[in-house]
């Protein structure tokens, strides 16, 4: 191999191994949200979607590689919506109030904390309930996605 095509291929085993050849992935991996993409909306998005029974969506609002931790067992996206439609089905009627949000943003990667204030209607007994949340996200697809997603029941003071 002549030195000159060996530099060549040096370059380009280089410029592969740090990203620097561009192309789909690579433009995709690197894309940062929009200054005004709001990761809270997708947790919005996410509570109206549970609301409404909407397995499709509450599935949606999580990244392909997302989870959360709910009540002390962690979930998929799937099997959370499946429990939230079996709550449904069972007549409990939820209702979520998403309180006190505040995100941060670093480029594609977002965090968030919120206090949950709501209520679980059975049989016309209504019992309050405040959670705190906290979510990570990723931008994916021009939209946030949750990566990870966590809620826990608030002190009753």
């Amino acid at each position: 191999m002549s030195s000159l095509r060996f530099l060549l291929h040096l370059a380009g085993v280089v410029a592969v191994s740090f990203g620097i050849v561009s192309g789909p992935q690579a433009a995709s991996a690197a894309m940062c949200a929009p200054k005004n993409a709001e990761p809270v909306d997708t947790l919005r998005a996410f509570y109206a979607s549970a609301t409404a029974g909407d397995r499709a969506k509450i599935i949606g609002a999580f990244d392909s590689e997302g989870y959360l931790f709910d009540v002390g067992e962690r979930y998929t996206p799937e099997t959370i919506a499946d429990v939230i439609l079996k709550i449904e089905a069972a007549g409990t009627k939820p209702a979520w109030n998403l309180e006190e949000p505040e995100s941060h943003v670093a480029c594609d990667l977002a965090w968030a904390t919120w206090t949950t204030r709501g209520t679980f209607t059975t049989a016309g007994k209504v019992e309050p309930a405040t959670e705190l949340g906290s979510a990570v996200f990723v931008w994916r697809d021009d939209m946030w996605k949750i990566r990870f997603f966590h809620s826990t029941r608030a002190a009753k003071v």
